[in-house]
C-alpha cells in the first residue's frame, strides 16, 4: 500500500542565514550600488541591540537611497525583510534593522558628524576577502579622474 506525504511533510523550510552570512549578504548588495567605504564590525560583544553593523556612504541622498532601496529590493527576493527602515525619505542617514544586522547607509557628509567608526572603535571588524575585493573596485573606481 502506497502512503501519500502529508502536506505540512512535503515543505521545504529554509535554513535561516547565520549573522554572519547575512552580514556578507547585505554588504554585497550595498556593493552592488557601489556603496562607498563599506565597513563590518562584530558589535556582538559590545550590544546587545544587533551582532553586526554595516556602515557605508553614498555620494549624495539619492545614491544613499539607491543604495537602501537595491538592499531591501534585493534581500526580500531570499527572503530577508528589515524590522524597520528609518531616514529613508530625508536620506541623509538611512538605518536599516534586519534584527541581528544593522545597516546605517550615509550620506558622505552625515557620515563624517556622526562618526559611528569611533563611537564603536573597539568592535572587531569583519574581513572577508571577497567583501574586501568588491570594496577595493568599487575605491579604485572613485579615483578615477574625468578631468581631460
Amino acid at each position: 500500500m502506497k502512503t501519500s506525504a502529508r502536506p505540512e511533510e512535503s515543505i521545504v523550510k529554509r535554513a535561516e542565514p547565520t549573522s554572519r552570512e547575512k552580514t556578507l549578504l547585505l554588504a554585497r548588495l550595498a556593493l552592488d550600488k557601489k556603496a562607498r567605504q563599506i565597513l563590518l564590525l562584530n558589535v556582538g560583544p559590545l550590544t546587545t541591540i544587533a551582532e553586526y553593523f554595516i556602515i557605508c556612504s553614498g555620494v549624495s541622498v539619492r545614491h544613499t537611497r539607491s543604495i537602501a532601496q537595491h538592499v531591501q529590493t534585493e534581500a526580500k527576493g531570499s527572503g530577508l525583510l528589515p524590522l524597520g527602515v528609518e531616514g529613508e525619505e530625508e536620506g541623509g542617514w538611512i538605518l536599516l534593522d534586519y534584527d541581528d544586522v544593522v545597516i546605517h547607509v550615509f550620506h558622505e557628509p552625515t557620515r563624517e558628524l556622526y562618526s559611528l567608526e569611533q563611537l564603536w572603535s573597539d568592535a572587531p571588524h569583519l574581513i572577508d576577502p571577497e567583501i574586501e575585493k568588491e570594496r577595493a573596485s568599487v575605491e579604485a573606481d572613485e579615483e578615477v579622474s574625468w578631468e581631460p
